[in-house]
């Protein structure tokens, strides 16, 4: 028996495995899927400049929208037909259809949004109550400590222990957003004299220390795992389950600083740190969808050894998820400092 024999035989016999393991497959055809509407929005309540995108799903990638109209309902009454927002000029070409809303919604509210394409093939919409919000933070306390990281190696971090109560006699969602806001302000040397103020955006957060955070399994460093690694709680999600009616402090970090930087010449007058410590209430669909998310984005799912990952979503005749929070917020002024060199 030659070699060549032998090798054809043992490919066969794999191929006849494979084919056996896989006779129960359900058979799924991406290209043979009718396209559906993906409504995507994440509302604040109590803003008047949220927005609304669509697209279209695809066999290997989302699709445009070319042509479309868009519907709010309050209680019932229509309160707003949102008009595109203009593509942005030049090369750059945003593939997703967008709306700007404008109604300012109150707690309690019944909302409606209505998604149809012009040639009528499609017509997805969801309605969300709009929550109550949280109870008022009574309390933030910061501080720069050296955080381990991995191992032995440690760096300096900005604690924030953040106190506040949750509202007794019922479920409540929770999300904690830090944003933090480095801004500087400086006048362009060489130029025509001109103030120009840029600033840098920080929402990161390490949550591993906090109990509720973690759902009740908290870490002392991003090695300190268990067999399987825990999804990291990326976007600061939580419910009531461990703190239910009662008073909590909450713990996180941020990094101490990142301020921008200016490339050019220039002369500088003023830089400063501010961050709006807030604490959002969602809707319990919200909480499933950023439980996934967090899922996907810390990288610890294995399609091999876990269970299909889906996503909630409350868009009836489409894909995707409206949410409309309602907030309470604290704002933090972390440093400030003006130059005298420029007077």
């Amino acid at each position: 028996m030659t070699a060549k024999y032998i090798f054809t035989s043992i490919l066969a016999l794999l191929l006849i495995i494979l084919c056996s393991s896989c006779e129960n497959e359900i058979p799924f055809n991406k290209a043979a899927k009718p396209p559906r509407l993906i409504m995507n929005a994440f509302i604040n309540a109590d803003s008047t400049n949220n927005v609304l995108l669509l697209n279209l799903t695809g066999s290997t990638v989302i699709s445009d929208v070319t042509d479309a109209t868009v519907e709010v309902r309050m209680n019932d009454a229509l309160v707003e037909s949102p008009q595109p927002i203009p593509f942005p000029t030049g090369d750059f070409r945003d593939t997703q259809k967008r709306f700007r809303i404008t109604s300012k919604f109150n707690p309690g509210d019944k909302v409606r949004i209505d998604a149809r394409t012009g040639d009528g093939v499609h017509h997805a919409w969801a309605e969300v109550t709009v929550p109550q919000p949280p109870l008022p933070i009574t309390q933030v306390d910061t501080v720069t400590i050296p955080v381990n990281i991995y191992d032995n190696y440690y760096e300096n971090k900005l604690r924030f222990r953040i106190t506040f109560a949750d509202h007794p006699g019922e479920k409540n969602f929770y999300r904690l957003v830090l944003e933090r806001r480095a801004c500087l302000e400086a006048t362009l040397d060489g130029r025509i004299p001109k103030d120009t103020l840029v600033m840098k955006q920080n929402y990161k957060i390490i949550t591993r220390e906090d109990m509720v955070l973690t759902d009740g399994h908290p870490s002392m460093s991003d090695n300190d795992n268990s067999m399987f690694d825990q999804p990291l709680n990326i976007y600061g999600i939580f419910d009531d389950s461990r703190i239910s009616g009662q008073t909590y402090t909450m713990t996180v970090y941020m990094d101490t600083n990142n301020l921008p930087y200016l490339f050019w010449s220039h002369t500088l007058k003023r830089e400063w740190m501010d961050c709006y410590v807030r604490l959002l209430s969602i809707s319990e669909t919200d909480y499933q969808y950023f439980k996934a998310l967090n899922v996907i984005d810390s990288d610890a799912y294995d399609a091999t050894l876990m269970e299909p990952l889906t996503f909630a979503s409350n868009v009836h005749g489409g894909v995707g998820i409206v949410s409309i929070s309602t907030e309470t917020s604290v704002k933090l002024n972390l440093s400030d400092k003006a130059y005298d060199s420029y007077q």
